[in-house]
């Protein structure tokens, strides 16, 4: 049993380092290039924070298809992948977090949705960017 185990998580291991490699469709912006991590935890926003404004001066909205992220620029547009059923959801980045918790990135609940993970709350992501935002 515990070999089967071991040979799982070196299985799980070895995919999620060849996915690292695949995630950039363009050359991200130098400033982005080292720093930002392309493999991580995504949540999404809390009911509560609907039609609140965001950081970009928007309203969030529930039923949209956007993102926060602490280092693209706005309007940044991020295809997200979720690791664990390999749904994605093309997304724009609209807002900043003043607390990451060690998330790669928050979605809003129709995104969460999209990629099948509301119930669950947070869920191992890829990003790609397709396009970069100049906001």
């Amino acid at each position: 049993m515990q070999v089967n185990g071991k040979i799982t998580q070196g299985v799980l291991s070895l995919v999620l380092a060849a996915s690292c490699h695949l995630v950039q469709a363009k050359p991200l912006h130098e400033k982005h290039e080292k720093r930002d991590r392309s493999v991580g935890l995504a949540s999404y926003y809390s009911d509560r924070f609907h039609g609140r404004r965001t950081a970009s001066g928007e309203r969030y909205n529930r039923n949209a298809l956007t993102a926060v992220h602490n280092s693209f620029p706005f309007g940044t547009l991020l295809r997200v992948t979720n690791l664990r059923n390999q749904r994605s959801v093309l997304v724009r980045v609209n807002d900043r977090s003043s607390r990451r918790h060690g998330r790669l990135l928050d979605l809003s609940k129709r995104a969460a949705r999209e990629l099948g993970f509301v119930g669950a709350g947070l869920t191992l992501v890829k990003l790609e960017v397709v396009e970069l935002g100049t906001g």
